[in-house]
């Protein structure tokens, strides 16, 4: 008869725990990991193409470049392709190893040029929000200040009138008018400069209107920017005009005998047509400033700031010449044409809509003086040809 005793209880369940057992859980635990690597390298690839699909760009490098670049890291992190962008640059990570230091310093390096642009832009709006209250703020005070100066003599002239002769009356009105002037003439010359002030912390900020464009909408076909974004661009450029007294000129353009594309060879190369010709009129007008748009059909509006009507001009006959050197590829077709321009150059407190309606005035002439030409508001009118 044997008795189980209370310590070989306690020893029972440690001799079921095998070696064995251990070994049998290890490829599971193997593969569990494996698994996890490739989920996590998955989640970082995705993560660099979405900081590439969201880049704006900077002052060291446009927002099409970063997104390649995040692309070939997030590439190289699935692949092992190489980080250069030279195509035939021999990286060896044929053995699974990837350039995480690298990597760590190529996402620190763009985060931080992203704080630096966006730090300097704060600084740049604050310096102008401050500059226009300040302004805002002396305006008021030196207004004050004549305005006082002037009810003075205005009280003396009353004074005058009531009590002295008229040889001492006619001398106090003269003193009066000549101080007047002088007052007039001193208010009308600070308020001049305190314009030019603000102007030129407004002329700092008008090359930034650029950088927020990638919140507007695109036109579907040519990706210019729309009819809604042109009149928002508009109403912002119109407004920094006044204040800076900055020079800003807007073209219509419209594609000579589109009709006759659509009709002949079908809307599929009318299409061509236009994307072609949205190319042509962006890369003759590639500065951050320049706003070029799709006004709707075949017609594009362009805006240029800082450009006066002669150099406007200049830009345009640039544009049309590239248009006449250009053979519109579709198929295997090859389509030549043309584009009339009508320019206006901005006045002073008119409305955006005023401005267009000039341009388009001014296409109009183009249209019916020939084609194939540009024409500015006030031109003379060209005769009249068959349309």
């Amino acid at each position: 008869m044997f008795n189980i005793w209370p310590g070989r209880q306690e020893k029972a369940p440690k001799a079921e725990t095998k070696p064995s057992s251990s070994k049998k859980k290890g490829p599971s635990q193997s593969v569990s990991s494996s698994e996890g690597q490739d989920a996590a390298t998955e989640a970082v690839a995705k993560i660099l193409r979405t900081f590439g699909r969201h880049s704006f760009d900077l002052d060291k490098g446009d927002a099409e470049t970063f997104e390649k670049e995040f692309e070939r890291w997030a590439r190289h992190v699935l692949l092992g392709t190489t980080t250069s962008e030279d195509p035939n640059a021999q990286e060896d990570y044929a053995d699974g190893r990837r350039n995480w230091g690298g990597l760590n310093q190529f996402v620190n390096r763009h985060r931080q040029q992203e704080k630096n642009y966006v730090m300097k832009g704060f600084h740049a709006l604050r310096d102008v929000i401050w500059t226009f209250t300040s302004t805002v703020s002396q305006a008021f005070i030196q207004d004050q200040e004549s305005d006082s100066h002037m009810q003075a003599h205005i009280r003396r002239l009353k004074t005058a009138v009531a009590s002295k002769s008229p040889d001492d009356l006619k001398r106090e009105v003269l003193a009066t008018a000549e101080e007047l002037g002088k007052l007039v003439e001193d208010r009308s010359l600070a308020e001049r400069l305190r314009v030019e002030k603000l102007g030129e912390k407004l002329k700092q900020v008008e090359e930034e209107l650029g950088q927020t464009r990638e919140q507007m909408a695109l036109d579907g076909l040519t990706q210019l920017y729309n009819r809604a974004a042109l009149d928002q661009h508009l109403e912002q450029v119109t407004a920094l005009s006044i204040l800076s007294d900055s020079p800003c000129c807007f073209m219509m353009v419209d594609i000579d005998h589109f009709k006759r594309v659509n009709d002949s060879y079908g809307h599929r190369a009318g299409d061509t047509v236009i994307c072609e010709i949205a190319k042509r009129t962006v890369l003759s007008f590639p500065r951050k400033t320049d706003f070029v748009a799709r006004y709707g059909g075949e017609e594009f509006a362009v805006v240029v700031q800082g450009v006066g009507y002669e150099a406007a001009r200049t830009l345009g006959e640039r544009l049309l010449t590239a248009v006449r050197q250009t053979l519109v590829k579709h198929e295997d077709l090859e389509l030549s044409v043309t584009i009339s321009i009508g320019l206006a150059e901005y006045l002073t407190g008119e409305s955006p809509a005023n401005w267009i309606e000039r341009a388009d005035q001014a296409l109009y002439q183009a249209k019916h003086g020939g084609r194939n030409q540009l024409c500015a508001a006030g031109d003379p009118l060209p005769e009249l040809v068959e349309a």
